[in-house]
């Protein structure tokens, strides 16, 4: 049973971790990560669908960052694929 219970632990935990390409993005640090994976942004792309007001009340980020990261994270939409 507690080997059951250390499995569902750890895959809940595998599946609110921030991914790699959100960690990557130019301006973005491990705690800021954590508390956009917390309210289900867990990837570049779920970040680049959000607006500044979806995550105001984060601390630590204000609105020129958010929007900084936002931007970051749309980037890719707009370079053209070699």
């Amino acid at each position: 049973m507690l080997l059951t219970q250390a499995i569902a632990s750890e895959e809940s935990l595998e599946s609110t971790m921030p991914s790699d390409d959100l960690l990557a993005l130019t301006g973005m640090n491990p705690d800021l990560a954590l508390a956009l994976s917390s309210r289900g942004v867990r990837t570049r792309e779920q970040r680049a669908e959000q607006s500044v007001d979806d995550l105001a009340d984060i601390d630590g980020l204000d609105e020129t960052a958010a929007g900084t990261l936002i931007m970051k994270a749309r980037e890719h939409w707009f370079t053209a694929e070699k």
